[in-house]
């Protein structure tokens, strides 16, 4: 965003007194060597401060403004259209539920912090564009028994696929600190990115369980040996869930 710099009362050239008329000066006989030192300009600096610190603010101000317009149209599509379809997709299948449901809107300043990152990457974006790429602005996980996992999936992201588009799906069983299926998906025509999580019930449970410890992973000021501790910690969470049978039948996409 930018804001043009107001005009200065000059062209940017420091201002220059020019010398004393010393002609009739008792002691000079009309000399006119001697001369006065021009001040130096300090008004220059003090405008250029001025006007980055008024550029700083109206920033803020649109900023916001745009976060909040931008979080407004994300939950007008979020109650408008993909949670009522995830319900009702929900309802299809009595085997499997949604779990934290109450989470599925990112809170306000997670979304622009995320959005901001879009825009340094990108400055081309508009703010709506940014925010529509913040793949968890909505997200849903499904949570499933052990023997009921593999073809619940499979059943769920087919009656997905018949409402949204599916950009990516990510299968994590083989991983060794993480594990379950991720997905995203995009809601037609509105270009809105929202995430869809499959968990056994052990997988949704250890999720939570180290959700601390991926928050300060993913910190780039955590120290490297702090980091290592987290991970082997994750790992010894994650051997522990039992893998659905046939789970690598679920292909990764794209």
């Amino acid at each position: 965003m930018r804001i043009d710099q107001p005009d200065g009362d000059n062209d940017g050239r420091a201002d220059t007194a020019g010398p004393p008329d010393t002609a009739n000066a008792p002691g000079t006989s009309g000399s006119r060597d001697v001369t006065t030192p021009s001040a130096p300009n300090t008004e220059r600096p003090v405008r250029i401060a001025r006007v980055t610190e008024h550029r700083a603010r109206v920033d803020a101000v649109l900023w916001a403004s745009a976060i909040d317009q931008a979080y407004e149209k994300v939950r007008g599509i979020e109650r408008g259209t993909v949670t009522p379809a995830m319900k009702r997709i929900e309802a299809e299948d009595p085997g499997r539920h949604l779990a934290g449901l109450e989470f599925r809107l990112k809170e306000r300043d997670r979304l622009a912090e995320k959005a901001a990152n879009h825009l340094k990457s990108n400055p081309e974006l508009s703010y709506d564009q940014a925010v529509s790429k913040v793949k968890d602005a909505i997200r849903y996980t499904f949570v499933y028994s052990d023997d009921h996992y593999t073809e619940g999936v499979q059943a769920d992201i087919e009656r997905l696929a018949t409402r949204f588009e599916l950009i990516d799906l990510r299968n994590s069983w083989p991983a060794a600190e993480y594990k379950g299926i991720n997905t995203r998906w995009r809601v037609p025509e509105r270009c809105q990115i929202f995430e869809v999580q499959f968990h056994t019930y052990a997988s949704f449970e250890a999720k939570q369980f180290t959700h601390g410890a991926y928050e300060k992973i993913r910190n780039p000021v955590t120290l490297r040996d702090e980091r290592n501790k987290l991970q082997e910690f994750q790992r010894q969470v994650s051997v522990e869930i039992p893998v659905p049978r046939d789970v690598s039948d679920i292909r990764e996409y794209p």
